[in-house]
């Protein structure tokens, strides 16, 4: 079982991480993040980790399964004084975070599949929920950053319909991972990217992303609420949008959508 003391720790920082709260369970860590932050004076920057989810969910509406006692479940609050546009970036830089960490903790070859699933050797093993609402006062924005990591999640605890696209550090690893340890590197590389995106640096994250992206490149598909398009992924802007190339010629725009990498 994580501690408050055992999170706490592992990670000192100046923004990111310097509350962590703690909970034995939660409905979703962004609603409990929320609900904390309204209520604080200074949310900048709150952790908050559970040992399990009741009501976890992912992109699009999904359910995330959050057993208890084997998987990391944690929200980072942040109040950015840039414009949600602006802060849409963020949606290449926390997977950057945590695909560089589960590389230098673990040594798996963890990539990212736009906008912002961790893939693990052709696997999904993490994702990431961000969401914006109003906070204490009209003027703040309470960004919130959900992100869910299988840590060491057994195959068997996967529902049958999603355990060939899934998996968990542990089951591709051959043997169990800190998460503590686990959790410090991904906010450490979490305060990294917000430091750099407060000084208008977004070109080092960009290419960060690129370089630990497994989209680029390659035939997709891309399916959001309307519609659903395919065709080449020919990169991202710096809004984090990613642009498909279509048979057509034209390039389409793609704010946010599910992305299916089709076999060459």
């Amino acid at each position: 079982m994580l501690t408050k003391e055992e999170i706490a720790s592992v990670f000192k920082c100046d923004i990111v991480g310097r509350d962590i709260i703690y909970l034995e369970s939660a409905a979703s860590t962004n609603d409990s993040a929320f609900e904390i932050g309204r209520n604080r004076p200074d949310p900048e920057g709150i952790v908050v980790v559970a040992e399990m989810q009741t009501k976890g969910r992912g992109r699009l509406g999904r359910s995330w399964i959050s057993p208890a006692g084997v998987n990391l479940y944690f929200t980072v609050l942040l109040t950015p004084s840039f414009t949600p546009e602006q802060a849409s970036i963020l949606t290449l830089a926390v997977p950057v975070a945590i695909a560089s960490a589960i590389r230098t903790l673990n040594g798996l070859p963890a990539q990212i599949k736009w906008p912002n699933d961790i893939i693990v050797n052709g696997k999904k093993a993490g994702g990431v929920l961000i969401e914006m609402k109003a906070g204490k006062t009209t003027s703040q924005r309470l960004l919130a950053i959900g992100i869910g990591i299988n840590v060491n999640m057994s195959p068997d605890a996967l529902p049958s319909e999603i355990r060939p696209l899934s998996t968990s550090l542990k089951m591709e690893k051959g043997e169990s991972v800190s998460r503590s340890e686990l959790l410090g590197g991904i906010l450490s590389g979490l305060e990294h990217a917000y430091k750099n995106l407060l000084n208008g640096n977004k070109r080092d994250l960009i290419n960060e992303w690129l370089r630990l992206n497994c989209t680029i490149g390659r035939r997709v598909s891309v399916r959001n609420q309307d519609r659903t398009i395919s065709g080449i992924a020919d990169g991202v802007n710096e809004r984090g949008e990613l642009a498909v190339r279509l048979s057509s010629g034209e390039t389409e725009i793609v704010r946010a959508g599910d992305v299916t990498i089709l076999k060459d």
